[in-house]
């Protein structure tokens, strides 16, 4: 069993004592000076005397007397490790109504493996914090929230940090933050993470500080402050936050080209029939639409990730993806461009592709130097057909597994390109770009169908328009343009428009 650090210990010991109504002067002033014989360096350090004067008193009914022996033969100071001694003698103290001795051996019993044990610590943290210690809250619904001796559960861990918040734990004000900053357990919500991460953070909470100091940097529920940012990050990375540490080492945000200086959370809608192949600048949540056509092909595409209130776009991702579908199974190749590259299995169901123990590595802004494993859950998907490709487009939730929680909003965009012959009606056919992935240069061909008059434009895969061009005065017949792409390496749409005939063609910079 993993034992709490000598100085956890010391400082329990140590520290300020919860009020015992029953102690008198005497057994207080003997609890101090059992306290001071077991500090190393103190002018009465003897240790073999301070523990017999708490088995003196410990045998007397003393509870406080009796959860200092514990951590004492828990830690082995100044005697012999034993663990099971320790363990009597903080249960003796629990039964007995002292609250730090419920906190502590849920501390002993969380670090363990054992089903059954992380239960016991889940039970004595709750009586801890019923008891009166505060700070077993935290302990209490993080177990909760990560489900640990209880099935995962973020409304109730919500309501038991609340709790604990508003008994004054600052781990319990941050904790309630931290599920607003996220959605868990609630709508998600910038500015009600920001109130409790400052209440934090004014009660000497490090996790607070550096949250607040990541709102700051990113506008999230704040306007952008640079100064404020390295202020609060500083001042966590002083007293030894390494997270605030790597974020002010760090030259960019996370929310590097924000849409506005303060993000402001507000309800996600969800589209019902998607129409554009465009990414949405804020996220959308997709509907999944019945899948009546085999989608097996080779796919290529990107990945979306959105900050936590979906208003921000953080990173695009490229991707290849080789898909086979075999009745409502589908496996497949999941590539990406300076990546991990892994296979899938899931099954296609009425509201959503729902994936079969497939993993993925990868890494983020907060961890570059850490690899993550995330499960794919699940996807909310539409096809969209177009005269040139078959799109599949819409929502990826991955689930990151060691913190137990689900990844920011994702959206999926993937193409497959299909050779279609051209109708009597159409002023284009054959387009093709060539070399694709772009360099600099680029050639666009494509046949007419009578001399016309058209448009090229080249658009940000966010919808946004980068270029366009007028062509007047073109022949019938095989055209070939030579243009210039100077934008930076990504996804973009090229377009040529006729009246209301448009055609639309993946245009990849690298």
């Amino acid at each position: 069993m993993k034992r709490i650090t000598r100085k956890a210990v010391l400082l329990l010991l140590l520290g300020t004592a919860l009020s015992q109504a029953q102690e008198n002067p005497d057994v207080k002033k003997s609890l101090l000076t059992a306290r001071l014989q077991l500090t190393q360096g103190s002018k009465t350090y003897n240790p073999e005397q301070g523990i017999a004067s708490y088995k003196q008193l410990a045998n007397l009914g003393n509870a406080e007397a009796m959860n200092a022996l514990g951590l004492i033969y828990n830690n082995g100071i100044s005697v012999p490790v034993n663990e099971q001694e320790g363990i009597q003698w903080l249960e003796k103290a629990a039964e007995a109504g002292y609250a730090k001795a419920s906190y502590n051996l849920g501390l002993l019993l969380k670090e363990t493996t054992s089903p059954a044990d992380q239960t016991k610590a889940l039970i004595y943290f709750e009586k801890a914090a019923k008891t009166g210690y505060a700070k077993a809250y935290n302990s209490w619904g993080g177990m909760v929230m990560k489900g640990n001796g209880i099935p995962q559960n973020y409304p109730l861990a919500l309501s038991i940090f609340k709790e604990g918040a508003e008994k004054g734990d600052p781990a319990s004000i941050y904790s309630v933050g931290y599920m607003y900053y996220k959605g868990l357990g609630c709508a998600q919500d910038y500015s009600l993470a920001v109130q409790q991460f400052e209440l934090g953070s004014q009660k000497g909470n490090l996790s607070a500080m550096y949250m607040l100091g990541l709102c700051f940097r990113n506008g999230y529920g704040v306007a952008i402050d640079s100064e404020k940012a390295k202020f609060w990050l500083s001042k966590s990375a002083a007293r030894g936050l390494k997270k605030s540490e790597t974020e002010l080492a760090e030259p960019e945000a996370e929310n590097a080209n924000p849409h506005q200086t303060k993000t402001i959370s507000q309800a996600i809608p969800e589209v019902i029939n998607i129409t554009q192949t465009e990414a949405p600048e804020t996220f959308q949540k997709v509907k999944q639409a019945p899948i009546t056509t085999n989608i097996s092909g080779n796919y290529t595409g990107h990945l979306l990730r959105y900050d936590w209130s979906g208003q921000n776009i953080i990173s695009k991702t490229p991707l290849q993806i080789d898909l086979t579908q075999d009745g409502i199974k589908l496996t497949g190749i999941w590539k990406e461009q300076a990546g991990d590259s892994v296979s899938f299995n899931a099954q296609i169901q009425e509201n959503a592709i729902v994936f079969e123990d497939s993993k993925i590595d990868r890494t983020e802004h907060f961890y570059k130097d850490t690899v993550a494993a995330y499960q794919f859950k699940e996807a909310k998907l539409q096809l969209l057909q177009t005269d040139e490709s078959l799109f599949i487009i819409g929502n990826l939730n991955l689930y990151n597994i060691k913190e137990r929680e689900n990844e920011r909003p994702m959206y999926l965009i993937l193409d497959k390109k299909q050779e279609k012959t051209a109708t009597a009606n159409e002023m284009f056919s054959s387009v093709v770009i060539y070399p694709n992935p772009v360099v600099s240069d680029f050639n666009l061909s494509f046949d007419l169908a009578k001399d016309i008059d058209a448009t090229m434009s080249i658009y940000y895969i966010t919808g946004r328009e980068l270029y366009r061009e007028q062509w007047n005065g073109l022949r019938a017949g095989q055209q070939t343009k030579t243009l210039a792409l100077n934008a930076p390496p990504g996804y973009y749409l090229l377009r040529l428009t006729y009246g209301n005939e448009v055609k639309t063609t993946l245009l990849i910079k690298k």
